[in-house]
């Protein structure tokens, strides 16, 4: 165990000693330092019985009884839908994951597994239960201060709640892998049987919601007799006793509602599977092996930013089997062929995320037509058009630093540097457009509040505004290319973001100047905004391209 230790502290120390001696990194490390010592100075001011949110006056009206069962049944089949995806990877992928560094120098080693596989554990625990604390904390405090009362300090009976649930779920999964591995046709059955009863209650728990909502219509309560289902409430008890003590903070507005007997029997799981990990004899390091080398690959591919590398390392692990999209021969010359080839690029690459853009905008739709009675809250729907094409503007400049991957390619194409960089600003404004007109249509179609002049009028200035921000997004992804070196993610990140604001604040000076100052009719106050936002778009395209034609593909 020493030696194991030592190692620990010596990666702790040269982990230090690398961020003291890098300016990049250690000034990100200070941004985090800053805003984790905010966050617990806040914390523990809330604890001392400092004035919490919810004591300034702010609460969500007819926020009772309905709306925590809603948020009850919600975890619950989350965490039932989450806990059956771990138990069926267990069967076939392990989860114990090494770093390549382990796998050359400590596996050889004379060292207990035994020893190796504690010191792993307690190291992913401590790991998980400050992600839990975090997320929790910035999920929780705005919820609770909706429902009038503080997230502290019956929060850290959730985290200490979820937390327990998470380690004995991994725990169950680590044993369930390490046993199928070294036994898998001695337990084929039992775990034919296991997937069985897994999948049967979840199924259950939809036929429940299904048939009441055909049987009332009420989406809500479909949901709450859903996660009432007797059959997945005795095989997830545990769930349903994690469901229990995470929503403490909500059940302890005006009262203390602490279910002390259900957070002990979570935490005793996970006590108990920690020690029956513990007490297998199998070699661990034999189901880990593979998995670590793929999560390897896979992180440095991502890191790299190579989408190629990324869908080769996808395509190894589940196999490859024959193309059923749509195919798309070549296009154009110059500058035409490289946006088509852009185009096409993005397509066979994310298709799986165009499915989803297809879907959430009905999903999203349908709720707020369901939940929002007011009709002329309905009618300024439109405006949320403008928000979402600032949302998608954020996440082309990722996929501009991956392209620079192969940047001596683009440099060697007889195409002028700032037409490379306008195809790039192209594809993520095309994508972008797609996105916005199939929200328009989805508005159209489902809520008839938002069939008047302001739907097609901000969905024409959310396409050219994201076409600005897109440009203006661009500039630091040049400046900062290397998606291997984290300090030039946060500033690449940061200074994009900024770059968005700023290419934001001339349209909306624009739409209060004209639409509330002078009250001009609506078409002359989208052409305006749209010549700007056009202008503002070609012009950070010029500096792109000047920033492109100096760029140096041998360095970073």
């Amino acid at each position: 165990m020493k030696p194991l230790l030592y190692l620990e502290y010596r990666l702790l120390v040269n982990s230090l000693k690398n961020i003291l001696r890098s300016p990049k990194r250690l000034i990100v490390a200070l941004f985090v330092a800053v805003f984790i010592f905010a966050w617990f100075s806040q914390t523990m001011f809330l604890m001392a019985g400092a004035p919490r949110p919810s004591q300034l006056g702010f609460k969500l009206p007819g926020a009772g009884l309905h709306l925590q069962e809603m948020i009850t049944s919600a975890i619950f089949l989350l965490l039932c839908t989450g806990t059956i995806v771990l138990l069926f990877q267990a069967f076939s992928t392990g989860s114990l994951i090494f770093s390549l560094a382990h796998i050359d120098f400590l596996f050889p080693t004379p060292i207990p597994r035994r020893s190796v596989l504690l010191l792993k554990l307690l190291r992913d625990y401590l790991k998980y239960i400050l992600w839990i604390g975090f997320f929790l904390t910035l999920s929780g405090a705005p919820l609770m201060v909706a429902l009038g009362g503080s997230f502290y300090p019956y929060g850290l009976v959730s985290i200490a709640g979820l937390a327990a649930y998470l380690l004995f779920v991994l725990n169950i999964t680590h044993t369930i892998n390490i046993i199928f591995t070294f036994g898998f046709e001695r337990f084929k059955q039992a775990g034919l049987l296991i997937k069985t009863i897994l999948i049967v209650a979840l199924l259950s728990a939809f036929v429940v919601g299904l048939w009441h909502f055909v049987d009332t219509g009420s989406a809500d309560f479909s949901l709450r007799d859903a996660a009432r289902s007797p059959l997945v409430r005795t095989v997830f008890a545990p769930t349903d006793w994690c469901t229990a003590v995470i929503l403490t903070p909500v059940k302890s507005v005006g009262k203390a509602n602490v279910e002390f007997d259900k957070l002990a029997l979570l935490v005793a799981l996970a006590v108990g599977s920690f020690f029956i990990l513990l007490s297998r004899k199998e070699n661990i390091y034999e189901p880990s092996l593979g998995i670590s080398v793929k999560s390897a690959q896979m992180r440095m591919a991502m890191r790299s930013g190579d989408a190629t590398a990324i869908r080769v390392q996808a395509l190894q692990a589940k196999g490859t089997k024959s193309a059923r999209m749509l195919y798309l021969p070549p296009f154009g010359r110059g500058t035409t062929a490289l946006l088509w080839k852009n185009l096409l690029v993005r397509y066979r690459m994310s298709w799986g995320q165009l499915i989803l853009v297809v879907i959430l905008p009905v999903a999203l739709v349908l709720a707020v037509q369901r939940s929002v009675p007011y009709v002329q809250l309905l009618q300024n729907l439109p405006y949320l058009l403008v928000y979402m094409a600032f949302l998608l503007s954020i996440t082309v400049q990722p996929q501009v630093r991956a392209e620079l991957k192969h940047v001596n390619l683009l440099k060697a194409m007889p195409i002028s540097a700032w037409k490379v960089v306008l195809a790039q600003i192209l594809t993520g404004t095309v994508y972008l457009a797609a996105g916005i007109l199939f929200f328009t249509a989805t508005m159209w179609i489902f809520i008839p509040a938002t069939r008047t002049a302001l739907l097609p009028a901000c969905a024409l200035v959310s396409v050219f505004l994201g076409f600005n921000c897109v440009s203006a997004s661009i500039i630091p992804a040049l400046l900062y290319p290397n998606m291997r070196d984290q300090a030039q993610n946060f500033f690449s990140q940061l200074i994009g973001l900024s770059l968005i604001m700023v290419a934001l604040i001339p349209s909306v000076v624009l739409g209060v100047a004209l639409g509330v100052l002078v009250d001009l009719p609506l078409y002359k106050i989208v052409i305006p905004i749209c010549a700007v936002n056009f202008i503002l778009g070609i012009a950070s395209a010029s500096v792109s391209g000047a920033i492109f034609r100096r760029f140096d593909p041998s360095g970073d």
